[in-house]
């Protein structure tokens, strides 16, 4: 009974835990976007290089810090889905950079049944990655990077284990126009072992992450207006589109929009010196979900120092 409640956890779980592309595929939660400035702007950052959130979108950006950011971000997801993140990226002058950072995604309360369909136990899944990053600017106007993931996923009484690679190229042509490129979760896999829930029917399984291709670029227009956009393709067949702007206020205000294919997302954000060669810079957004999904709200933390 326990197994038949396990499996009809794991269906519920795939119809919970998805994110705006390629929904229901392992690492979803890797896909859902990161940093509320760049959720707010369409989810778009690959050619976004100067903020602490770089090592996900491009990790080519690592080198642009001009100092080391401590970074944040919680999720308000509706049906009891869960996602944080938090890391500290390192520039290494003159031209490298290094990061190292945390997501946490995950589904509560989920509601097992047995054969009859009657309420069982309830059970919880987590997914975690641990991300480690390394970029070198080659030229002043490009660089590359590389992301290596640990990966691990808990459903109910099993785990499964994996790694990743992401890769990322900047270009910088001008001082106000940036072009990038990432390869995103190259080689990344689950490995299930189900013997220990199965027995003799078990098995190791395998499951494979979409490999995904995107193409970026950011247009600073002055010192107030910022234009960006990401071109993304899935090896699954799916082509994404995301697109937003920034104006920012004297540097103290700042207010975006943009859309996340078809999801339209806004937000604000606030700078201020929190103590003594402290710069923090406090973020919201939120994006429209579907029909009966609700909105999400994403706050960020970025501490530079």
């Amino acid at each position: 009974m326990k197994k038949l409640s396990i499996l009809l956890s794991i269906l519920t779980l795939s119809a919970t835990l998805s994110a705006e592309t390629n929904a229901g595929l392992a690492g979803s939660y890797l896909r859902m976007g990161l940093g509320a400035q760049a959720i707010a702007m369409g989810n778009s950052g690959v050619a976004l290089a100067a903020n602490g959130f770089a090592a996900y979108y491009n990790p080519a950006g690592i080198p642009y810090l001009d100092k080391r950011h401590l970074s944040m971000t919680y999720y308000f997801l509706s049906m009891d889905r869960q996602l944080h993140y938090v890391g500290l990226a390192i520039p290494l002058k003159p031209t490298a950079g290094v990061a190292i950072s945390w997501m946490h995604g995950g589904v509560t309360d989920i509601q097992g049944r047995d054969y009859l369909g009657n309420p069982d136990e309830t059970y919880e899944t987590g997914e975690d990655a641990i991300v480690l990053s390394f970029a070198n600017a080659f030229h002043p106007k490009f660089s590359a990077g590389i992301n290596f993931k640990i990966l691990k996923n808990t459903l109910c009484d099993i785990t499964a284990t994996g790694l990743g690679f992401d890769l990322g190229l900047l270009y910088k042509p001008t001082e106000h126009v940036t072009f990038g490129l990432e390869f995103k979760d190259i080689g990344a896999s689950y490995t299930w072992n189900t013997q220990q829930l199965f027995e003799e029917e078990g098995g190791n399984y395998t499951e494979t992450f979409p490999q995904i291709v995107k193409l970026g670029f950011a247009i600073q227009q002055g010192n107030d207006y910022l234009v960006i956009g990401d071109l993304e393709y899935s090896d699954k067949g799916e082509i994404q589109t995301h697109f937003g702007g920034e104006y920012n206020y004297r540097k103290l205000c700042y207010f975006r929009m943009g859309m996340n294919d078809l999801t339209p997302c806004f937000g604000l954000g606030f700078a201020y010196g929190f103590i003594a060669n402290l710069d923090t810079r406090l973020d919201y957004a939120v994006a429209l979900g579907m029909v009966g999904e609700g909105a999400t709200h994403v706050f960020s933390w970025e501490f530079k120092f």
